[in-house]
């Protein structure tokens, strides 16, 4: 594949253009990344159109990385560092953010033939992991396309709200939903919108049914909302936690888990606040008092445990709206399972009709993949994992799976298999 930088009177320009920025705030971090995902999405559907890019979008993206490269390390501890208000400042990790800006660099100068040698450089056998990869998928056109966001088709990233999805990432998994499968389907924890996965992504608009809050609620091919209904006992249950955390979080002793990781998320029928993020930029100490402090909160609120359950994930703690069991009988959390059946029966789908392609990272992605192996023909799964246990867990589940390291290696196999 070629350059994606052609003579001017072919280019397709972007109306955003990102000037160099002197980033002290974190408000000003979240506003030059806004700017960053306004430049990248047009760029996208120019590609998908095999039309060419710019070189001023480029230069907006070294402009916006530029910006991140020189925000202030403190020279004490080494770390980024930006200020939350004119007195308080919290260390930043901005790995993310400057690593998929590099790529996406790297991707528009350089065509995709060398962007795929570009990320040879960084993961160990990325090759024989794409190539079999490849091998697994080759002639497959995939009915539906199950998958998790975060960690699975994009890397992780220290704050929800810088997690802007990358050209590059846009590029190859659009090209595979639009090819190589029928239902292309997120499914993530994260919630919809203000703030969630609408907001962070880049890919053309009716290419994926996108479901938040596990598959609570999702926005279809053709742009309608749809939710997973609620009883107005535990609507009233949850927004009583949420108005309680949000108390809480005002509270100068806890405030700082306002601007890590997920921070807090108001989900349909689930609630996400941060203890810690990837960088473990919290005390441990307080990030186990502050767990027990969400933990009193919600036994004040459910002290019988029969509409709340908590999952601690050691990153985040999710609060739970539960449903009833099969067996009427019984009450269990909401997972992304149940949201795959109900989107599923919302759809049609056709379920009967294979092979159908699930893929995630963590054990949160198991009830997906099992729930497919329960309604779905010919299930193939590939997870993004370095944990043994969990990589032992999908392959028990179906031996047509596949384990790789990396999202990046995910993402290859897909939009290879899809040219």
């Amino acid at each position: 594949m070629h350059n994606l930088i052609l003579e001017k009177q072919h280019l397709i320009t972007s109306e955003t253009n990102i000037s160099l920025q002197d980033i002290r705030t974190l408000k000003e971090l979240y506003h030059l990344k806004s700017e960053t995902r306004e430049l990248r999405e047009p760029v996208v559907r120019n590609i998908m159109k095999q039309r060419v890019v710019g070189h001023e979008c480029i230069e907006s993206l070294k402009n916006a990385l530029y910006s991140l490269e020189t925000v202030h390390i403190d020279h004490n501890t080494g770390q980024r560092v930006l200020s939350i208000d004119n007195t308080r400042q919290i260390e930043v990790d901005l790995t993310y953010e400057i690593r998929e800006l590099k790529k996406d660099i790297y991707y528009l100068e350089y065509g995709e033939d060398r962007f795929i040698d570009y990320l040879t450089k960084f993961i160990p056998n990325f090759r024989n992991y794409v190539n079999e990869g490849t091998d697994m998928l080759e002639g497959k056109h995939f009915n539906a396309f199950i998958t998790d966001r975060d960690g699975t088709t994009n890397n992780y990233c220290g704050r929800y709200r810088s997690s802007v999805q990358p050209i590059y990432n846009s590029v190859f998994l659009s090209r595979f939903a639009k090819n190589r499968c029928n239902f292309p389907i997120f499914i993530t924890s994260a919630p919809l919108k203000d703030f969630g996965i609408l907001n962070v992504s880049i890919n053309p608009s009716k290419t994926f049914v996108y479901a938040g809050s596990k598959g609570r609620e999702f926005i279809d091919l053709k742009g309608e909302l749809n939710s997973f209904p609620i009883d107005e006992h535990k609507q009233k249950l949850i927004r009583l936690l949420n108005e309680r955390l949000l108390l809480l979080l005002q509270d100068p002793n806890f405030e700082k888990f306002n601007f890590i990781g997920s921070a807090l998320q108001l989900k349909f029928g689930q609630t996400t606040v941060a203890r810690q993020d990837i960088s473990h930029s919290i005390n441990a100490d307080e990030s186990a008092a502050f767990l027990e402090k969400v933990k009193g909160i919600v036994h004040e609120i459910d002290p019988e445990s029969k509409n709340l359950r908590i999952e601690d994930t050691g990153l985040d703690i999710e609060i739970i709206l539960t449903i009833d069991a099969k067996d009427h009988e019984s009450l269990k959390d909401f997972d992304k399972g149940d949201g795959l059946e109900y989107i599923c029966k919302t759809l049609n789908i056709n379920t009967e009709k294979g092979p159908n392609l699930v893929c995630g990272d963590t054990t949160s992605d198991i009830p997906m993949l099992e729930k497919a192996m329960e309604l779905c023909s010919d299930v193939w799964t590939i997870f993004v994992t370095r944990d043994d246990k969990l990589a032992n867990t999908v392959r028990s589940i179906t031996k047509q799976s596949f384990i790789v390291p990396s999202p990046d290696i995910l993402l290859t196999i897909l939009g290879l298999h899809s040219l």
